[in-house]
């Protein structure tokens, strides 16, 4: 019986790429970095990045322009799913929808993160979590927690991970927005966040698909559950 073969260096080295590229937020026409500085964020070879980059060049992803640098030529989401449309109003019960497409997603996304994820990968999402643990507002807490679950889809090497998330967008991760919780409990909802969150890395560490998908699939559940008791105490 024949089997697919898998996937070479070149061509999984490509995917990781286009993850790195949407994580970091690059548009069409945005100028790569230097080659040696691409080496080291996806620790391979010269040889194989140039394989991987003409790989993309070759499907219109990128383009080069001699004595420049490598540039974005398109986003592979373009044209893609939308979410909301630009400044449309979300209101609390919408947000609960989107945490239902998160949790859909997100376990998964954890589960391959464990499995898949390279030095580069654990480093920056080891970032993201010092940044939430040093935070100082809450606004500042989102904006991290957003940053770190972008940075756990990044890890699964596939880019789609990345682009719904984005698409689904920082709305998705409850903040005040006139639905806060009660004061009293704002060291405790940190506590336990931060809490939620040092589980879901701990599995992603340790490679541990089963032990990510679990810590991710409790956050979520109960980032649901925190933001109908704030939805109840605003009422």
């Amino acid at each position: 019986m024949k089997t697919d073969a898998p996937p070479s260096l070149a061509a999984r080295t490509a995917d990781r790429l286009r993850s790195w590229i949407a994580a970091s937020g690059l548009v069409s026409g945005a100028r790569l970095p230097p080659e040696h500085a691409l080496m080291a964020q996806l620790d391979v070879s010269r040889t194989v990045l140039r394989e991987a980059v003409a790989g993309l060049r070759a499907q219109g992803e990128l383009t080069s322009r001699r004595g420049s640098g490598v540039f974005v030529a398109r986003m592979a989401d373009d044209g893609g799913i939308r979410v909301r449309e630009e400044g449309e109003a979300v209101n609390p019960h919408a947000i609960l929808n989107l945490l239902e497409v998160r949790l859909a997603l997100e376990v998964e996304a954890a589960g391959l993160a464990a499995r898949r994820r390279s030095a580069s990968d654990l480093a920056r999402i080891e970032a993201e979590f010092a940044g939430m643990e040093a935070a100082r507002t809450r606004d500042e807490l989102v904006a991290r927690d957003f940053s770190f679950h972008v940075a756990i889809a990044a890890a699964t090497g596939n880019p789609q991970f990345i682009y719904v998330i984005r698409q689904v967008g920082d709305r998705a991760f409850p903040r005040e927005r006139g639905w806060s919780t009660p004061p009293a409990n704002g060291e405790r909802y940190a506590e336990l966040r931060l809490r939620e969150h040092q589980s879901i890395l701990r599995g992603i560490a340790e490679g541990d698909a089963v032990f990510a998908r679990d810590a991710m699939r409790h956050h979520i559940l109960a980032s649901a559950q925190r933001f109908r008791a704030a939805i109840e105490a605003n009422s």
